[in-house]
């Protein structure tokens, strides 16, 4: 490496969505450096090896993905950088149990619309009109948010008008939250508990969680079917290292960025780990505000608005999870045609959600069998669990050096108990690997504060469709510098990275256009 060099963008950090806005801007003919502390690309979309086994690390399934006439906005986008991946299409939409003594369920419930209202009927007699409105509510706002981003989440002019006549439902039913509306609506009580079982990729209880942004994401997993790649999610980020190469685009590995260069509200490079510095036109930081604010600049430079901004956001939710490696099938043990399996204590959200605040009363699981969606990913007559669970609280808190393994082995015996307890089942006796990953684990890995994986925690008033609006001009504190990823305007998880990448870069480029 020489002492200095020059990018037209430098993006810092080949998560989802660095590799999205890397890939958006070699695509325009920028001379674009993505850099990557690790030696490999993808943060939390990645696999690692145990033994005889690879595991997936962290996907459960996307969004907004589909094919064909239903392909999503992921797909298009995804599809139209050249990504060569090998997608492999769900019928499960998720499966839910309440161990809730008062009113238990065991669900399974398809994709498809028509499939999803019998199952919800069949679960709940007397559910489906209630249903089938919620349903009519996830397409209406999944064509709201297409015709938002066929505008770039910027229409002008008539065009807004129009937004504000044809589109006047979602933009009222955006502030409303996910429960209040399934009751206006009239759903049952455990009908609606059954619905909202998705609230684990939002991060935020149903209570506080917009329902239009629900209801997209829920009926787009409904119609476009859940996706994953045959070759874990580390595929995808392989791919999209071959797509930037492939346009020009330049990536290091192994090159941890120390600081960046702002002077006077303007960024002008970064300076890596070993003292090379990089000047750019343009930066995009695929890191948490948190950190890039708070250790990765002069701290006299941090706008007024992001110190605010952070104050008032609510960091999401650190993670936890167990890998476990089994020697024998998933039928064998009984736990066969589920893939992604929501236990919990009760139906009620709020309940799990404050449960969620102590490590003593969390129990609720999300279990992933990688094998019932492709069934060669583990050896012959074995099988891959993954246990995930999402803390509002700080578990590492008096965890030191010195117990950390106990906590990790303690970590492993409650959920091996606890799920043996809740599916009778004998899992313990068939482990031949097992790997738990803590939000230190986590914090380690891709830098995030506590942890947390998903960014900060959405709110009626900073939610998806709020950020959406302010992402290109009021968010832009600092010029030629801008942030995305999970934390950004599109709020978290893969589909949404990749998403605000995009958007980012585009933006990123209107500003270099203007000689901003």
């Amino acid at each position: 490496m020489s002492n200095q060099l020059h990018y037209d963008v430098v993006v810092v950090g080949a998560g989802n969505g660095g590799l999205s806005a890397a890939a958006y801007l070699a695509q325009n003919h920028k001379k674009v450096l993505l850099l990557e502390k690790h030696n490999l690309p993808g943060g939390c979309a990645t696999s690692f090896r145990r033994g005889r086994f690879e595991f997936e690390a962290t996907l459960h399934e996307m969004c907004s993905v589909g094919e064909g006439e239903t392909a999503g906005a992921v797909r298009r986008l995804l599809d139209s950088y050249g990504l060569q991946v090998k997608w492999v299409a769900m019928n499960e939409a998720f499966c839910s149990i309440s161990l809730d003594k008062k009113d238990p369920f065991n669900v399974y419930m398809p994709v498809g619309v028509k499939a999803f209202a019998d199952a919800m009927e069949k679960a709940v007699p007397g559910c489906r009109k209630s249903v089938e409105t919620f349903l009519e509510f996830g397409r209406m706002f999944t064509d709201g948010v297409e015709w938002l981003d066929s505008y770039h989440n910027e229409p002008g002019g008539l065009a807004k008008m129009k937004m504000l006549f044809q589109w006047k439902d979602l933009m009222k039913l955006v502030p409303i939250d996910t429960d209040t509306m399934l009751r206006k609506i009239g759903m049952p009580d455990k009908a609606r508990e059954i619905i909202e079982s998705y609230w684990d990729y939002i991060a935020t209880p149903s209570d506080s969680m917009s329902f239009a942004v629900y209801a997209f994401m829920t009926y787009s997993y409904i119609y476009r079917k859940p996706y994953i790649c045959h070759d874990r999610s580390h595929e995808i980020s392989l791919a999209f290292d071959a797509a930037i190469r492939k346009m020009g685009g330049d990536i290091w590995y192994c090159s941890p960025v120390k600081s960046f260069d702002v002077r006077d509200n303007v960024c002008h490079g970064v300076t890596l780990n070993d003292g090379t510095y990089i000047s750019a036109d343009y930066v995009i930081a695929n890191i948490h505000p948190g950190t890039v604010f708070g250790k990765m600049m002069d701290p006299k430079e941090v706008p007024v608005r992001d110190r605010k901004s952070m104050n008032a956001r609510h960091i999401g939710q650190p993670c936890l999870t167990v890998y476990f490696a089994l020697d024998v099938t998933a039928k064998e043990l009984g736990l066969d045609g589920r893939y992604d399996t929501f236990i919990r204590t009760t139906g009620n959200n709020r309940i799990q959600f404050e449960n969620s605040k102590s490590l003593e009363t969390h129990k609720e699981n999300c279990i992933t069998i990688l094998n019932e969606v492709i069934p060669d990913c583990s050896p012959k007559g074995t099988c891959l669990l993954q246990f995930t669970k999402f803390y509002d609280c700080d578990i590492m808190k008096g965890v030191t050096p010195e117990n950390y393994f106990k906590f990790k082995d303690k970590i492993t015996m409650d959920t091996i108990k606890q799920f043996e307890k809740d599916m009778k089942v004998n899992i313990r006796d068939h482990i031949e690997e097992v790997v738990i990953a803590t939000p230190t684990t986590w914090a380690r890995y891709v830098g995030s504060p506590n942890g947390n994986t998903y960014g900060y925690i959405p709110q009626n008033w900073d939610g998806m469709f709020a950020r959406v609006q302010s992402g290109h001009k009021l968010d832009h504190t600092i010029k030629r510098l801008r942030l995305c990823g999970g934390h950004g305007t599109q709020m978290d998880g893969y589909s949404q990275s990749y998403l605000s990448g995009r958007e980012q870069a585009r933006y990123a480029l209107l500003d270099m256009a203007k000689g901003e």
